[in-house]
């Protein structure tokens, strides 16, 4: 996190993927804690950006259009952050649309593999908690879970069935990075590796920089210090943009925080600004 007061959050999730605000609600919050700059950046799907936009503008906020793409390069699970970009243009739009499907089939399938084991979750219950959101997934199922009493809290629904060693997990839908990336520069926009941490090995970010790759996601509220310089380190040396964000869900689960307790001093925001939009 930068020392000087946090300018620009460029990552942040509404009920349109697996948030627990209305667009407009997370705008509002981002408002009231000083930002200056804000990105909503849902699991593939923009739809909350019409909204967002709406009210950024009320608040003398700068929007910037995002989305957070799940991708994958030989087979490993890799996030991808796009900005910037047309969010009506084609190109992207269709990309977005058959993925949604995908995440529907994958959350049927992960119903189906409960109540093989006896847990039978309601389908009513499971679309209250789907909601609006364009991105269902494992958040909403495991509070559907909680509601319904089948485990204590949204935390046990993950430990019990749905982390990636229980029995109802099922892998999220990906696509190859390439074709991500291509789908964010046809619309116009810039593609960055959301928050790498340790466990993003070289060879897969060099294979990411030859299909395109525009920036890295430096500061992120799982990055230490010396991850972010280590990364700023990488990005200074490949030329490529330097980004950052909270990743805000909202929620119980987020305890407290807000949007901007992680993102861009106002000097790293107006470098990527000038470079990226």
């Amino acid at each position: 996190m930068p020392d000087a007061p946090v300018y620009a959050d460029l990552h942040a999730h509404t009920q349109c993927s697996d948030g627990h605000l209305a667009p407009e609600a997370l705008v509002a919050r981002a408002a009231e804690q000083g930002l200056q700059a804000f990105a909503v950046t849902d699991h593939d799907t923009v739809a909350g950006l019409p909204a967002a936009r709406e009210a950024a503008a009320a608040h003398g906020l700068r929007l910037v259009s995002g989305v957070e793409l799940s991708t994958a390069v030989d087979g490993r699970g890799v996030h991808l952050l796009g900005y910037g970009f047309d969010p009506e243009h084609s190109a992207l739009t269709d990309y977005l649309t058959a993925f949604t499907s995908r995440r529907r089939e994958r959350l049927r399938q992960m119903v189906r593999r409960l109540a093989d084991r006896g847990v039978d979750v309601s389908s009513n219950t499971v679309e209250q908690h789907v909601g609006t959101s364009a991105a269902p997934g494992r958040p909403h199922l495991a509070r559907a879970l909680a509601a319904e009493g089948h485990v204590e809290n949204y935390r046990e629904a993950f430990e019990q069935y749905l982390g990636t060693d229980r029995p109802a997990y099922v892998p999220a839908p990906t696509r190859p990075a390439g074709d991500a990336i291509d789908a964010v520069h046809a619309a116009g926009g810039v593609a960055v590796l959301a928050h790498p941490g340790q466990w993003t090995p070289s060879p897969v970010r060099r294979a990411l920089r030859e299909q395109g790759l525009d920036g890295i996601e430096c500061h992120a509220a799982s990055h230490p210090a010396y991850l972010v310089d280590y990364y700023r380190k990488i990005c200074r040396a490949h030329d490529l943009l330097i980004t950052g964000g909270s990743d805000y869900h909202g929620g119980p689960e987020a305890e407290g925080d807000a949007p901007g307790t992680v993102g861009l001093t106002r000097g790293q925001w107006e470098r990527f600004r000038d470079a990226a939009l």
